[in-house]
């Protein structure tokens, strides 16, 4: 009985610690590199037009870091990020206008309902950036001459922003890596006094992926 014990052993420890080395679970440290790309629409107003306001839409980019050594509820990530907004001025003449804001921003994460299939989230954050406009003056043909607009594109023309965001998070597991999907809103904290044109909020949907 004390052989079959002590072979058994043999067997089954390696297969044991191969295991626990390759399968992810949600008690293992997850501080990880993860990639997000995110939709955005919102609001924005034109101060040289007597605050008229129209609706921006665009896309983000960001790449971070998530820090949660100990696998605890309450975690922090870092990240850098790109937005990038349009909005037709003028829809007579096509007139428009493209947005860039780029910098890095910092979230705290509280989780809930936490268990190996999926978790629920919710964050807040806040960005430190620049953010820089560029105008087209006809826009008959999009492609075209949006990319001539995105030529205009000049730091000198760049103002300061700080912005917040709040939003909820869904976290499961896809094709063996965990993944999410958040909703929120962003919105800054200061308008751009410099700038003819200033996004007031934009509403977020975004897809991370956990490298």
């Amino acid at each position: 009985m004390k052989l079959f014990s002590k072979d058994l052993f043999k067997k089954v420890t390696p297969l044991f610690l191969s295991v626990c080395f390759l399968s992810p679970t949600l008690t293992q440290a997850k501080s990880r590199f993860y990639v997000a790309s995110q939709y955005q629409v919102g609001k924005m107003i034109m101060k040289k037009y007597n605050d008229l306001k129209r609706t921006i839409e665009g896309a983000s980019f960001s790449l971070g870091w998530e820090i949660n050594p100990t696998n605890y509820w309450f975690y922090s990530r870092y990240y850098f990020f790109m937005d990038y907004g349009n909005v037709i001025l003028n829809k007579r003449t096509g007139a428009q206008a493209n947005m860039f804001t780029y910098g890095f921003g910092g979230d705290l994460i509280v989780e809930y309902n936490k268990n190996p299939l999926y978790v629920f989230s919710l964050f807040y954050g806040m960005q430190v950036a620049e953010n820089t406009w560029t105008i087209s003056k006809h826009s008959a043909n999009f492609i075209i001459d949006d990319w001539r607009s995105i030529q205009g594109f000049s730091l000198k023309t760049s103002n300061f922003r700080m912005l917040g965001l709040v939003g909820f998070k869904f976290q499961t597991v896809l094709f063996h890596h965990d993944a999410s999907i958040e909703v929120g809103v962003k919105w800054p904290f200061a308008f751009e006094y410099d700038s003819p044109f200033v996004r007031l909020f934009s509403v977020f949907i975004s897809h991370t992926f956990y490298l």
